[in-house]
């Protein structure tokens, strides 16, 4: 009985349903209403589209932009990078040849680094002033 029930429901609402689509079909009004919202829907969904392809076109642009800068940046750190080297390198021989000098002389190494000290304040205060 049950099984009875549920499928005189189920048949019910199915023919509720189609009834419901036939009258739709006969309401040329619904239509134009259902046809105009959906074409106004389609006009909103492709200016949205076209905003959002813009957007992505201005991210691509400013990813290329960046990449771009990224690049540059890099290459200049390892112009830089290479620079501090060649620096370090004439520092090192600088200082070895000092060394070398202080031993050969008679003045002690410690006047020399005093000279040095010196020296470099005074360039220092001539740099801030």
């Amino acid at each position: 009985m049950s099984q009875r029930l549920y499928n005189n429901s189920s048949s019910s609402s199915s023919s509720s349903s189609s009834s419901n689509l036939k009258n739709a079909g006969n309401n040329s009004k619904g239509l134009d209403y259902n046809g105009s919202m959906l074409s106004q829907l389609e006009s909103q969904s492709e200016e949205q589209m076209s905003i959002m392809g813009t957007k992505v076109k201005q991210l691509k642009n400013l990813t290329t932009k960046m990449g771009d800068e990224i690049r540059s940046s890099n290459s200049t750190v390892s112009q830089l990078g290479e620079t501090f080297e060649g620096t370090s390198l004439k520092l090192k021989k600088t200082f070895n040849k000092m060394m070398i000098m202080a031993s050969k002389s008679r003045i002690p190494l410690r006047t020399w680094f005093l000279i040095f000290v010196v020296i470099g304040f005074l360039f220092f205060y001539v740099w801030v002033t």
